[in-house]
């Protein structure tokens, strides 16, 4: 019979915490701290209460299966639970949506997705207006309402209806989204109205502006056109500011429920491998022997120190789509997974993670893009168990380092809609300052990039992570706007065999590139 004494101190400091725990647990608990000696029982029991609470219990009734966990934890506090998974690779269909509750005035996990297709069509650029609007009207430099008392420092931020409705003159500031509703004549439009803007005298301060994209227009309304003075994109919110919204909930997508971006545990792991790393290479072309023997010097290269994971970005193919394709692939793959099994360690050290591009076998040039066709993943996941292929763009959680990557030309595309280029010493910084401050992947009309209307939030990039990965048809750059990275390995079979590699320990970006001369077996 356990202590009735030790019972009675397990009913104490349980109540004390609002807990309730029935008898049976209470004498099964004192047979485990009678094991321990008397005066580290007490400071035993806070801790495992401590630990119970973090498991966020739906009620106060604490069960068997809580304090096993805590017991657990305590006996091994370096030993990662079941939520705590080192490596996840989340696919554009699985990605949270958020949006901004009017009601709870912050934002929350939207889990309702039954909008009809016309529906989704309707409220794509709705959703993307919302989020950038309540996102702005929470920064200081704004103000809620038009109707607060104006503060100093403070910019009133109006609705285009009000604009119109009140047939105001003079200085005004609105957002809207940049659109060409006749050849050669910009408007700016909210959810409430559409105003035409004259550009012509606009200080546009160096920002990447483009058809499609969100702004802040300063300017004086007359004649019923907004002659626009200065322009600028949203202010960018935090993630850790994010953070009160939303709590411990995982916003950032994958299998559990609770974010893994403050696990203290996997941030040790993290720390602790500082020679880990994640190579990202673009445009690996299967069907050209050439290409497949450098990538077959890489992982000679990587032999002795495997990557925690290889993220290989398609096109697959040399060449565009047509009838010869799928034999191609099928022996593309066929020799890549010849040279991949010739590196026993790294087979059992590495992901391999494949991305499709926009033009690879599949489905049509929509994003999301769905995986690589069933039959080519069977061959290789046969040989390559740790061999993913997800969708394009996906998403990366190693350990509390959050990684988007997409597989699309945007900053080419992004330049051919610029209605003002930037300063080209800064180019990249202010291309990942446009996607950042539009907390979206492709910030563009959806005839530049189509998107699959009901999954437009899977491009969404907010709360911002920690690295975007944007493989683009361009060259290697690595960039850094607003603490987080925004890279481009370069194409692979084009760009002088160049590749990138992350080190989460230290969140460091290492260009590489493979010398043209080096002989290859």
């Amino acid at each position: 019979m356990a202590d009735s004494k030790c019972v009675q101190m397990i009913q104490t400091n349980f109540s004390l915490y609002g807990l309730v725990l029935s008898r049976e647990l209470r004498v099964s608990l004192a047979k485990q701290l009678l094991k321990i000696s008397e005066n580290e029982r007490e400071s035993w029991l806070s801790h495992i209460i401590e630990l119970i609470l973090a498991q966020n219990l739906g009620d106060p009734h604490v069960k068997a299966e809580h304090i096993k966990i805590a017991i657990e934890e305590c006996l091994e506090p370096n030993k990662l639970k079941d939520t705590e998974t080192v490596f996840n690779v989340i696919n554009g269909y699985d990605i949270p949506k958020i949006r901004y509750d009017i009601s709870k005035k912050k934002f929350i996990i939207d889990n309702e997705n039954s909008c009809s297709e016309a529906q989704c069509k309707s409220l794509v650029f709705k959703h993307r207006f919302e989020l950038a609007w309540y996102k702005t009207l929470r920064h200081k430099q704004f103000m809620s309402s038009k109707f607060e008392k104006q503060q100093t420092n403070e910019t009133n931020l109006i609705p285009i209806e009000y604009l119109l409705s009140e047939l105001r003159i003079g200085n005004v500031c609105v957002m809207g989204l940049i659109t060409q509703l006749m050849e050669d004549q910009y408007y700016l439009e909210d959810t409430s109205g559409t105003v035409k803007i004259d550009l012509s005298d606009t200080d546009f301060q160096n920002t990447f502006i483009m058809e499609g994209c969100i702004v802040i227009a300063n300017g004086i309304y007359k004649d019923d056109v907004l002659h626009v003075k200065n322009i600028n994109l949203p202010p960018i919110e935090s993630s850790e500011s994010l953070r009160s919204d939303f709590g411990d909930t995982n916003t950032f997508g994958g299998p559990h429920n609770i974010s893994l971006k403050m696990s203290e545990k996997l941030r040790v792991h993290e720390e602790n491998d500082q020679d880990g790393m994640i190579v990202f290479i673009a445009e690996l072309w299967l069907d050209v022997p050439h290409i497949l023997q450098k990538f077959k010097t890489i992982l000679e290269g990587y032999m002795d120190y495997p990557p925690i994971a290889f993220v290989l970005c398609g096109h697959f193919l040399s060449f565009s789509t047509n009838t010869t394709s799928v034999q191609a692939l099928l022996t593309g793959f066929k020799n890549l997974i010849d040279i991949i099994a010739q590196y026993t360690n790294v087979i059992e050290s590495s992901k391999f993670v494949f991305v499709p591009g926009p033009h690879d076998l599949g489905s049509p040039k929509i994003l999301p893009k769905p995986s690589l066709p069933k039959y080519i993943i069977e061959e290789v996941t046969k040989v390559i168990p740790n061999a993913i292929f997800t969708t394009n763009p996906c998403r990366i959680q190693y350990c509390t380092k959050e990684i988007v990557i997409l597989r699309e030309d945007m900053l080419t595309k992004m330049c051919r809609n610029a209605l003002r280029f930037p300063k080209e010493e800064h180019f990249f910084k202010y291309f990942a300052k446009a996607i950042i401050s539009q907390s979206h992947l492709t910030p563009v009309p959806l005839q530049v990039v189509p998107v699959n209307w009901r999954y437009d939030h899977a491009l969404q990039i907010f709360p911002t992570p920690d690295l975007i990965v944007i493989a683009d048809n361009f060259e290697t750059y690595t960039t850094n706007y607003s603490d987080c990275y925004v890279i481009n390995p370069g194409m692979f079979s084009k760009n002088n065999f160049s590749f990138q590699a992350y080190v989460p320990a230290i969140n460091q970006i290492q260009d590489c590139q493979l010398p043209n001369d080096t002989n290859v077996a």
